[in-house]
């Protein structure tokens, strides 16, 4: 009896864990408050390559927030540029997903385009 309980719980708790997970893989979804819509060329790269993670305004997700921030923690924008090319720590590489003029616009869009 008490081995079917463990089971019970377990998936439970398999069961929350997963609608968690949902909820926090589409709460990070560019929509209507997203950069898609700006006309700056990095913003569609922004949204799909980086808003999954840095939330659709750069608030922040999974990924840390951007807005208002980027420039403090890269005043350099090749430092940031060094980030997006080749990742770091959970950031994954975009060498060859994107090219190095993509990258450029998306880091600028970082620094310029999101609200702080």
């Amino acid at each position: 009896m008490g081995f079917k309980r463990f089971v019970n719980l377990m998936e439970i708790v398999v069961a929350v864990v997963a609608l968690g997970f949902v909820v926090m893989l589409f709460a990070n979804q560019p929509g209507d408050g997203g950069g898609a819509t700006d006309s700056a060329p990095g913003a569609t790269i922004f949204s799909e390559s980086c808003a999954g993670c840095h939330g659709a305004d750069g608030g922040g997700g999974v990924g840390p927030k951007l807005a208002g921030q980027v420039v403090d923690d890269f005043p350099d924008s090749a430092d940031e540029i060094a980030v997006v090319t080749n990742g770091r720590r959970s950031m994954p590489s975009f060498e060859g997903t994107l090219t190095p003029e993509e990258i450029e616009q998306v880091v600028e869009y970082t620094r310029t385009g999101l609200g702080s």
